[in-house]
């Protein structure tokens, strides 16, 4: 196989996992964040990484985000919501934060691929990404490596939660350039 064929592969099952995302109940993702107070994000690994980058696009269009581990994060209240992402569901820090956001009387929205899993069980909001995670089952369909493909259509599903977000607080990109990092 060629590298070309690798793409159109990826850009395949990216379309088809994309055209399969739904949230559980009535409203998505992009609403259930317009209601809380603050975000705090909380994913690991891979996921991780495209939760925090969540989180950047979320600081950008001007709202109060926090990322769960780091050391300037503050206490998580009642009127705050967790998006807390795994693909299995079952990554133990990540249930671990939603059952203490759940504790303190916090909101939680899930994204995951498991809709049964010890994440999802504390889902004030759950969407569920159509892929496979490596750590329920060895025997993924996917070609790419590990959880690539899930990963990816997480970031892809954010990053257009982040865009609804912005066109719906009237952001642009010379606004949200404003509070983009500047000392780099």
């Amino acid at each position: 196989m060629q590298l070309r064929d690798w793409f159109q592969g990826n850009l395949d099952e990216l379309r088809e996992m994309l055209g399969g995302i739904t949230p559980v109940d009535d409203s998505h993702l992009g609403e259930i964040i317009l209601l809380a107070e603050r975000v705090f994000v909380v994913g690991q690994g891979r996921t991780g990484l495209v939760t925090k980058m969540f989180a950047m696009r979320l600081m950008q269009i001007g709202l109060d985000t926090y990322i769960v581990g780091e050391t300037l994060t503050p206490a998580i209240r009642s009127g705050d919501l967790l998006v807390a992402a795994s693909g299995s569901g079952e990554t133990p820090s990540v249930v671990r934060a939603a059952q203490k956001a759940k504790e303190t009387g916090a909101r939680v929205a899930v994204i995951t691929s498991t809709a049964h899993s010890s994440l999802a069980k504390f889902a004030d909001h759950l969407t569920i990404l159509p892929g496979e995670s490596i750590k329920i089952s060895a025997q993924v369909s996917t070609k790419l490596p590990l959880a690539n493909a899930l990963e990816q259509t997480a970031l892809i599903f954010l990053d257009c939660v982040v865009a609804w977000l912005a066109a719906q607080k009237g952001e642009t990109n010379q606004s949200m350039m404003s509070r983009h990092a500047n000392l780099e």
